[in-house]
């Protein structure tokens, strides 16, 4: 019993202590709570002067930020190369604005830039010729958009002007062009089927406000059979020529041997002229040789004249 009573007074005292423990924790933690929530008001109170401190040059800032995109609304620059097209509540002007800086109304005027500058455009198409061969065509055109006219053309157009103008004169041209000359020709007179694709071009597109300053043909391919074909046409062709050439040098060969030819026969007629000239004055030396061993030293005594001791080889 007596220990019981001690073991239950010994855990009044312990439950004593831990709440006595608890007790001053709890403090602590409050303690340390409160001196947080101090530092964030006085920080808070730092950061509102330190936010009060920049908030008029950032005020500044803006108001400068704001004038300038609305006095900007008023101006527009114009660059080199290129013309403004002013329009008044959406009506193009005729006036064209030219480059530098230009004045406008806000929200009432608008410049649309339209660039100037030499620009290229390249194409390809596909065409039949005069032979009906397919041929593809691609050329490559310098253009300028004429300022002058600027205006009209934004009116009539807009700003996509290549691929409503330019780009479908092109391929016409290159078609209508094509369709005047064969196969053949085009490779062996390019340089004229250039010049009248760029013909028609111009005459297509400078009444609209463009001035064409350079045109090239880029690349002309045929078809693979017409390219079997002219390969064909190419090797007999060869055949035909080293043929030529064959024959040319058997005739030459022919002639040279016929030259020879009579070249020996003029030397054995030469020899047989002298070996005839020879045998003759032998025969005659032969004659008057056995004359004169048959001759028994008695004169005749007729005389003959000169012919006929010549005819008989007598005398001299």
């Amino acid at each position: 019993m007596i220990e019981l009573l001690f073991f239950l007074a010994g855990l009044y005292i312990l439950s004593r202590i831990y709440k006595k423990a608890n007790g001053e924790k709890e403090t602590k933690y409050k303690i340390v709570k409160e001196e947080k929530n101090i530092n964030n008001k006085i920080n808070n109170m730092k950061g509102k002067l330190n936010m009060k401190k920049f908030i008029k040059p950032l005020l500044i800032v803006c108001i400068a930020i704001i004038a300038i995109i609305f006095l900007k609304s008023f101006v527009q620059i114009v660059p080199t190369g290129s013309v403004g097209v002013k329009t008044r509540f959406g009506a193009v002007q005729k006036v064209v604005v030219n480059e530098g800086i230009n004045f406008k109304i806000p929200f009432i005027e608008k410049i649309i830039l339209i660039n100037c500058k030499t620009q290229i455009i390249d194409t390809a198409s596909e065409s039949s010729t005069r032979d009906m061969q397919t041929v593809n065509v691609t050329i490559a055109v310098n253009y300028n958009v004429k300022k002058e006219t600027a205006n009209s053309l934004y009116q009539e157009v807009g700003v996509n002007y290549e691929s409503i103008i330019i780009e479908p004169a092109m391929l016409e041209s290159i078609k209508s062009s094509m369709a005047q000359y064969t196969a053949e020709e085009l490779i062996t007179k390019r340089a004229e089927v250039s010049e009248k694709i760029k013909d028609t071009l111009i005459t297509k597109i400078s009444e609209r406000g463009f001035i064409v300053t350079g045109f090239n043909i880029t690349n002309i391919e045929f078809s693979d059979a017409y390219n079997q074909a002219i390969e064909q046409k190419a090797v007999a062709q060869q055949e035909v020529e080293t043929a030529k050439a064959n024959l040319e040098k058997q005739q030459i060969q022919n002639q040279q041997r016929i030259s020879v030819a009579e070249t020996d026969a003029e030397v054995m007629r030469l020899q047989n002229s002298q070996i005839t000239d020879n045998t003759l004055r032998l025969k005659e030396i032969e004659n008057k040789k056995s004359f004169i061993e048959k001759w028994n030293g008695i004169l005749p005594s007729t005389m003959l004249s000169d012919t006929v001791s010549a005819m008989f080889g007598v005398g001299n």
